[in-house]
């Protein structure tokens, strides 16, 4: 019998400066709404790291999302960041021929 892991997104202090967003489960066209606001909220500290380790699943409208925040931080002047996922949720990125397009990083 599988546990269905409730979506949740965490929000905290980077390291280096800036805030780490983490969302948790399942992102999908119903959560993806929580992550944006979380994401929006976290551009004013100028600096934002989007950690994906914590997924255990990401549709297109997730990844729709993350291109979205990528292309508002080069427009908006915010330094964002993502942390790579397990690799089914990298996957999507490479399907969709998008990993050129995402920040990825190897360090929060």
């Amino acid at each position: 019998m599988e546990h269905e892991i409730a979506f949740s997104v965490e929000v905290g202090p980077a390291a280096g400066g800036g805030v780490v967003v983490t969302p948790r489960g399942e992102l999908d066209m119903a959560t993806q709404g929580e992550l944006r606001a979380a994401l929006e909220e976290a551009t004013a500290a100028g600096a934002v790291t989007l950690d994906l380790g914590r997924l255990l699943f990401l549709d297109t409208s997730g990844l729709r999302l993350v291109l979205e925040t990528a292309e508002h931080s080069r427009r908006d002047g915010f330094t964002f960041a993502v942390l790579p996922g397990s690799p089914a949720v990298q996957r999507l990125f490479e399907v969709a021929g998008v990993v050129d397009l995402v920040p990825f990083s190897d360090r929060p």
